[in-house]
């Protein structure tokens, strides 16, 4: 195979495919852009006024974060996967005032409050050939998930959605909704993308509710953070007939939302891979308007904000996210622009301001300038703190997983289990 890859054939068939992309999509994009270039520099793009490298704030706050990581292939007994779940919450103080900025919380603390071992390593199953993928799934989710009252999981999101007052499922009869709410009343019946449930489709639906299964035990905790951040985007894949989460991690993502703005908890999500397009021609009009090393955010909207959308991504599905508000940022000329999503509700009631957009520009200021503040670590300049923190102690490094299937190896063998059952098929042929 080495030879073919180093042939110029290979080469060529590259060169095609490149100039193909460059033909058929790049050139289609800068005529979407073009439209949408002097409304970003002059209507959406603004710059970061930073703290002084020696601002004490006026009063401090905690700052969290959640990551997680994990394998869907830790072992396999004949058909049955293993899947080996992490997740790390990390807390900051931003302590200022005792000269000591971003100085973490003990573990100790942490475990206290959190009445869990920090990070916290969790395993789950299914078999994804015996048709119960679906329900063994819907188990590891229940399992996972601290709320345990469907009612309460799931009516969070239509109160958004509608934007309205509801107490029980019974409210939702006479809406578009109503024939739906026997669908709602169990964690399997919140599976409606049943057809896709690969081991990748499974393993990511594990790790996500892991992830707000951490964020939530938080909010519902004695640590009451100022900011609570989540790693990745505010997206909720969407049953297309029905128009409501198409997986219970949907509604779990707005259950989250709900209590955090209970209990005032600034909740957002902060990803570096993402598919906002243009990101980069942004990040240069900028540095254009702004100068080198400018600290800037810019706001990407939806329909129902003054303007409409924007063209570069009116036909992509979950740009933006449904119920949400993201933003590109940029805090160091060093790094692609991130992108940060807000509850649209929350971001309604603290961030917006109808019919006048200084006040809602200068709210935007006051965020990103918190946001800016907390991502001041050499290590991770641009990036904030407690986000990495909780990346560099929740990741699986190849090591970490070969430990862990050793360990998995020799917990087999403590049970006495035929080792053939859990050695992959192409070792018996040398491959």
């Amino acid at each position: 195979m080495l030879e073919r890859i180093l042939t110029d054939d290979f080469r060529g068939k590259l060169k095609l495919t490149f100039r193909d992309i460059e033909n058929q999509q790049d050139r289609s994009d800068e005529k979407e852009f073009a439209k949408d270039e002097v409304r970003i520099r002059e209507e959406l793009l603004d710059t970061v006024t930073p703290h002084a490298s020696d601002d004490t704030l006026d009063e401090d706050y905690l700052i969290a974060a959640v990551d997680g990581s994990g394998s869907g292939d830790l072992m396999t007994l004949d058909d049955v996967r293993v899947h080996l779940l992490s997740t790390s919450t990390v807390v900051l103080d931003t302590n200022t005032r005792a000269g000591d900025p971003f100085r973490p919380l003990d573990r100790a603390t942490l475990e206290n409050a959190f009445g869990r071992a920090q990070p916290f390593l969790d395993c789950h199953w299914h078999s994804g050939v015996r048709g119960d993928a679906r329900t063994k799934m819907a188990d590891s989710l229940a399992e996972i998930y601290p709320l345990k009252d469907s009612d309460a999981l799931v009516l969070p999101f239509f109160r958004d959605i509608m934007k309205r007052q509801l107490k029980s499922m019974s409210d939702l009869s006479g809406t578009n909704y109503g024939a739906y709410t026997s669908s709602l009343g169990t964690m399997e019946s919140l599976i409606t993308r049943e057809q896709m449930l690969t081991n990748p489709a499974v393993h990511d639906e594990l790790r996500t509710a892991s992830e707000y299964a951490a964020a939530r035990i938080v909010l519902t905790s004695s640590i009451q953070p100022k900011y609570l951040l989540l790693d990745g985007a505010m997206s909720i894949f969407m049953h297309q007939a029905r128009q409501y989460p198409s997986m219970p991690s949907g509604f779990m993502l707005r259950e989250l939302c709900s209590l955090a703005r209970e209990k005032h908890v600034v909740l957002c999500a902060v990803s570096k891979n993402h598919t906002i397009p243009f990101a980069h021609r942004i990040a240069r009009m900028a540095q254009e308007a702004f100068g080198e090393g400018s600290k800037w955010f810019c706001l990407l909207p939806g329909s129902e904000d003054p303007g409409g959308g924007l063209y570069i991504y009116q036909d992509r599905t979950y740009i933006p996210p449904r119920l949400a508000v993201p933003y590109l940022f940029s805090f160091s000329m060093d790094n692609r622009p991130s992108r940060i999503d807000f509850d649209r509700i929350w971001w309604l009631e603290n961030v917006f301001v109808q019919d006048d957009p200084s006040k809602t520009r200068e709210n935007e200021k006051a965020l990103f300038q918190e946001i800016e503040f907390m991502s001041r670590d050499a290590r991770w300049y641009g990036y904030p703190v407690a986000l990495a923190l909780a990346h560099e102690e929740c990741k699986l490094s190849y090591e970490d997983l070969r430990l862990a299937r050793e360990v998995a190896g020799d917990v087999r063998h403590e049970l006495g289990l035929d080792p053939r059952r859990t050695t992959p098929y192409r070792e018996d042929f040398n491959l």
